[in-house]
């Protein structure tokens, strides 16, 4: 689960991006088997938070992510800077209410005791509420994960690259494999387009229009043939004939 710090210079980081505001992503929170940790590469490990239980098998860490892409920085939406401005704000008037309680644990999100959220209780509040609100899809937590990275392919068109700076895989290929689906949308307004562009033309032939003051081309008759038409005129269409021929 990727770690929200709340560093000294935090209004900097609200205030970036031509005031919009970033968020770093640059280290993630899981619980480890204190067994597994002893093993874990010190360098690898930012802080390890104290137990909540005594004689706890496992320990809340921040570490460092799984991959150099993991390390990104995401862009906010004007509500969502709203909603942390007003979320500091909070926190800042609940240490002052009670300085001899509140505990910085270094977290943005943390707990009434200050204490940080582990990622299983993030799950287990995330169940309860999805068994409240059964209006919605009943995915699981990592599914919103999904949900957003499907959500950001289809309203940027299939921009799978602008999409991995957000979500932290690996290669753009790597994120074309898990969301392939989300361009069967796409690709069925295209087949539709197709179908109403290409194959709806009428392929027949237009007859040709005479051109505006175009002479008609002149037809080849031989010598026998006039002949051979004069000689069944009737007597009127002869007369007809010579007054146009000396006129």
């Amino acid at each position: 689960m990727p770690a929200v710090h709340l560093p000294e210079r935090r209004h900097a980081r609200l205030h970036a991006a031509d005031g919009r505001g970033t968020i770093s992503v640059s280290k993630t929170m899981q619980r480890a088997n204190k067994d597994a940790l002893e093993k874990l590469d010190p360098n690898q490990v930012y802080h390890t938070f104290p137990d909540r239980r005594e004689g706890s098998k496992s320990s809340l860490i921040l570490k460092k992510p799984k991959t150099k892409k993991s390390n990104r920085v995401l862009y906010m939406t004007k509500p969502l800077k709203a909603e942390l401005l007003a979320w500091l704000e909070k926190l800042k008037q609940d240490e002052q209410n009670a300085p001899e309680k509140y505990s910085n644990c270094g977290q943005l999100f943390r707990l009434p005791d200050s204490l940080p959220i582990a990622p299983e209780l993030l799950t287990k509040w995330y169940r309860l509420w999805r068994a409240e609100h059964p209006e919605f899809e009943q995915i699981v937590f990592h599914g919103l994960r999904h949900s957003s990275a499907t959500y950001q392919l289809l309203q940027s068109d299939g921009d799978f690259k602008s999409v991995q700076g957000n979500t932290g895989h690996a290669t753009a290929a790597v994120l074309m494999d898990t969301y392939a689906h989300t361009q069967d949308k796409p690709r069925l307004e295209l087949t539709e387009k197709i179908e109403a562009n290409f194959y709806s033309q009428d392929l027949t032939p237009a007859a040709p229009q005479p051109r505006q003051n175009e002479k008609p081309a002149a037809t080849k008759i031989s010598g026998k043939e006039i002949l051979e038409a004069i000689r069944l005129m009737d007597a009127d269409e002869r007369r007809e004939l010579t007054r146009a021929l000396f006129a």
